[in-house]
């Protein structure tokens, strides 16, 4: 069923089919500057080989995409690859470099771009192949072994393969008892696997014990450090008291050199009197014998009152006197 259609309409399609023309005129004038089909943000990036890169693939910096690859084609002895920066806020300096990486195991390839310098690359500008690396250059490596091996001397080499073979075969008469000797300890370890076991879980069983008691070490090794240290300490004290005694000794041994004269006659003397007391040991044991019992009736006299009786029996004779009046005239 149709419908009428009013001047409303007719005008409002009429606006939007105008505005659609301004945008696709003004898209057509601004062609280069539309992302992923214009040139205004297209950078030119040379490569010694593609390494698997082709259009679709992603351009990346530290990991993170920030553009797509447009294209991918050859130019003259190398690759070029337009790559398209998607991301506006990316700064990109006059010597960045390029290189082309693996990022999934099925081998796809991307750009990633690694920025340097203190200029501005600008859009359409070029980062050339002194500046970009790729997966492998099958190219430069075979021509780097066709230089390497162009530099071997080969009489040198022929020399040095003949030298080795002279001693090889010299010392062929040794080598077999080297490689059973190699055989018998290889043999004796085997045989031994069940005692190295044992010995490897001995000494487990040992780091065991040292880690659960690391604590108590720890400590008894602070206990022996304190020792020494005390140890320490006490030495100067010692060391001091050892030389305070050798002074003393040194003073002692020149005191008796000098009193030498004066010593000796007064030990001699004393020699002496103990000679006679030794001689009379006897007669003095008698004579305190006896005057325990004197000094026994003595006592008990004095303790009779304030005054006391005593009886000395030849206290007169002229005996007994003598020696008492010479002693007192003299």
């Amino acid at each position: 069923m149709s419908r009428d259609i009013t001047p409303d309409r007719l005008a409002v399609r009429g606006i939007i089919g105008t505005l659609l023309l301004i945008l696709v005129v003004a898209a057509a004038m601004n062609i280069n500057k539309l992302p992923l089909i214009g040139n205004s943000d297209v950078l030119h990036v040379d490569f010694a080989e593609a390494g698997g890169l082709k259009g679709g693939d992603a351009v990346m910096i530290s990991g993170a995409q920030v553009g797509k690859v447009r294209e991918v084609g050859i130019d003259g002895d190398h690759v070029t690859a337009d790559i398209v920066l998607t991301d506006d806020s990316v700064e990109l300096g006059d010597l960045t470099e390029a290189r082309i990486i693996t990022i999934t195991l099925l081998g796809r390839a991307a750009v990633e771009l690694e920025p340097r310098g203190t200029g501005d690359l600008q859009a359409g500008e070029r980062i050339p192949v002194e500046r970009t690396s790729s997966p492998y250059n099958l190219t430069s490596t075979l021509n780097e072994l066709t230089e390497t091996t162009a530099a071997i001397d080969k009489s040198q080499l022929a020399a040095a393969l003949d030298q080795a073979s002279r001693t090889l075969n010299a010392s062929s008469p040794d080598l077999g008892p080297a490689l059973e000797g190699i055989t018998a300890l290889s043999r004796a370890v085997s045989s031994n696997d069940d005692e190295l076991r044992s010995l490897v879980a001995r000494a487990n069983g040992v780091t065991d014990v040292l880690a659960s008691r690391n604590q108590q070490i720890a400590s008894l090794l602070g206990s022996g450090r304190s020792l020494l240290s005390e140890l320490d300490s006490r030495q100067e004290v010692v060391t001091g008291l050892l030389a305070d005694a050798r002074e003393l000794s040194a003073q002692l041994r020149v005191l008796l050199k000098d009193t030498d004269d004066v010593l000796g006659p007064a030990l001699d003397e004393l020699d002496g009197v103990v000679d006679v007391l030794n001689r009379n040991k006897a007669n003095l044991q008698a004579a305190i014998v006896g005057l325990q019992g004197y000094a026994t009736a003595f006592g008990e006299a004095i303790s009779t009152g304030p005054w006391f009786d005593a009886y000395i029996q030849n206290l007169t004779s002229p005996g007994t006197l003598a020696p008492i009046i010479s002693g007192a005239l003299r």
